[in-house]
Order: C-alpha cells, then sequence, then structure tokens
C-alpha cells in the first residue's frame, strides 16, 4: 500500500505520464486522496482510468506492461 504520489513517483519517467484531471480521486479533499490514503496499485490504476491523463504510451498499453 502506497500513496497516489508514490504510485505515480514509479512510473518511469519515458513514459511521460501526466495526470490532467483527476476525475479518479476525491476533489473535496484532494490533498489526503492523492497525497496521504495508502491504496493498492490496482486502485491507483483503477483512478488513474478514470482521470483524464497523457502519456507517452496508450492507457492500455501502460496496463499490459504492469500485468507483466
Amino acid at each position: 500500500m502506497k500513496t497516489s504520489k508514490e504510485w505515480l513517483e514509479e512510473v518511469p519517467e519515458e513514459h511521460g505520464l501526466i495526470i490532467m484531471d483527476p476525475d479518479g480521486w476525491d476533489r473535496k479533499n484532494y490533498e489526503y486522496s492523492f497525497n496521504e490514503e495508502l491504496i493498492t496499485k490496482e486502485e491507483f490504476m483503477k483512478r488513474l482510468s478514470y482521470s483524464t491523463t497523457m502519456c507517452k504510451i496508450s492507457f492500455h498499453e501502460y496496463f499490459e506492461q504492469q500485468e507483466k
């Protein structure tokens, strides 16, 4: 279990993942939801899928790499 910030830091820099609009996180309590709440990797990926992101690789390609 890690914070979303910690999970995001594990994404390789060459993927260029940027969360543009964090719809998957609690907007009313974003600071806690993203920076303090401990979640699983699966929950992080789920929240990413609900968010608007920009990445050098496709989201599906990123998920496939995570499953290896």
